[in-house]
């Protein structure tokens, strides 16, 4: 159970931060904690990122992620029950460095933009 949160935080993470980068709305591709493989689709408006992570264990909501820059930060939030504290992501071109504090634990990934 605490394997499928994670990958559902990490997934969430990683939809978020790749939203800002020029042209980032769209579809990026990665793999977190080296275990957990995510495609995330992203939209981008006005500073405010939002959309779905599919994971293997479903499908996850993106909201209100907000970017500064080339970084994405989400507030802290809680996903079926599990509290994810930070998710952080950094955009250079059409690659992106993720973190996800989730249970006390850094779980980070590199997602790639998928042409």
């Amino acid at each position: 159970m605490k394997k499928w949160i994670f990958l559902s935080v990490l997934a969430v993470f990683i939809a978020t931060a790749i939203c800002y980068a020029e042209g980032a709305s769209g579809k990026w591709s990665g793999t977190i904690a080296l275990l957990y493989d995510v495609t995330v689709n992203m939209k981008e408006d006005k500073g405010t990122v939002n959309g779905v992570v599919n994971t293997e264990v479903g499908d996850i909501p993106l909201k209100n992620g907000v970017i500064t820059g080339n970084d994405i930060v989400f507030k802290p939030f809680t996903y079926n029950g599990f509290a994810v504290s930070s998710v952080k992501g950094k955009i250079d071109g059409d690659k992106m460095n993720v973190t996800v504090v989730f249970q006390g634990m850094n779980f980070t990934g590199v997602l790639k933009r998928v042409k």
